[in-house]
C-alpha cells in the first residue's frame, strides 16, 4: 500500500471514513484515492441533493442547446421554448390551418423544437421570406431551393399570405414538389383551408400549379384545424 491513510471522520454522524483504495497498474500495492462515502441519512441526502443539483444543471444545459439549435433553425425567438401536446406528432408532417391567433405557428415551432430534441435538423421560414431569399440569391436560386429540400423538418408558416404570380407559385411548387417526391416531412401553416388554398394561389391565372401545390399538401401532410378566440388578443401568448 502506497502512503498511510489519514483519518477522516463523517461530517454528518462523525463515523471514521475507510480509505478507497485503487490497484496500482504492473503493480501489487494500492492507492488511496479518497474515501469510502458514508451509509447515514445525512450523508445520503447530501449525495441525493448533490445528484439533484448535478441533474438540473444537464437540463439547463439541454434547454440552452436546443435554444441555439431552433435559433440556428429559424425559429423566431417567441417561441424557441414552445410546447404542445400534438407536437410529436406534428413533427412528422402536417397542414396546420384556423384563423389568427389559434395557435399555428406556436404548434410549428413546437414541432421543430422535438423533432431537433430527437436529434433531427429543420428549417423554419414564412412563405414571404422563403419567396424574399429566393430573389435576393442572384444567380444562387437553385442553392436556396436545394437547401429547404434537403433538411430534416420545413416549415412553411402563413402560406396564402404572399402575393400570387407566376413567379412565386413556380418556386413554391418547386419547394413543395421536392420535399414531396423525396417524403420528405412538411409543416405548412395557413389561416385557409386546402380548397380555398388552391383558389388563393390560382389567382396568379396558372391554376393547374395552384392545384397541384394543394394536392401533394393534401397528400403529404395530414390535416391539423386549429379553432378559438385570438390567442394573443386574449393573452395566451
Amino acid at each position: 500500500m502506497t502512503g498511510s491513510p489519514s483519518t477522516r471522520r463523517c461530517p454528518h454522524c462523525g463515523a471514521d471514513l475507510r480509505p478507497l483504495m485503487v490497484p496500482l497498474p504492473l503493480s501489487d500495492e494500492r492507492m488511496q484515492v479518497g474515501w469510502e462515502p458514508c451509509d447515514c441519512p445525512g450523508a445520503a441526502a447530501e449525495r441525493a441533493e448533490r445528484e439533484r443539483s448535478e441533474r438540473a444543471a444537464r437540463e439547463r444545459d439541454e434547454e440552452a442547446r436546443l435554444d441555439a439549435a431552433c435559433e440556428r433553425a429559424g425559429v423566431p425567438r417567441r417561441y424557441l421554448r414552445a410546447e404542445h401536446r400534438d407536437a410529436e406528432a406534428v413533427a412528422r408532417g402536417a397542414y396546420v390551418f384556423g384563423p389568427v391567433g389559434a395557435g399555428k405557428t406556436h404548434l410549428a415551432c413546437a414541432a421543430v423544437r422535438r423533432a431537433l430534441a430527437a436529434g433531427g435538423t429543420a428549417r423554419v421560414t414564412s412563405t414571404v421570406r422563403l419567396l424574399a431569399d429566393v430573389r435576393s440569391a442572384y444567380g444562387a436560386e437553385a442553392a436556396v431551393l436545394d437547401s429547404l429540400a434537403g433538411c430534416g423538418l420545413l416549415v412553411i408558416d402563413d402560406l396564402g399570405k404572399e402575393t400570387p404570380t407566376a413567379w412565386t407559385l413556380s418556386r413554391l411548387f418547386r419547394v413543395i414538389d421536392d420535399r414531396y417526391a423525396g417524403m420528405r416531412p412538411m409543416v405548412v401553416t395557413s389561416q385557409l383551408s386546402l380548397p380555398d388554398l388552391a383558389e388563393r394561389l390560382a389567382g396568379s391565372g396558372d391554376e393547374e400549379t395552384a392545384r397541384a401545390i394543394a394536392s401533394r399538401l393534401a397528400e403529404a401532410c395530414p390535416r391539423v384545424r386549429l379553432d378559438g378566440p385570438d390567442r394573443r388578443l386574449h393573452g395566451q401568448g
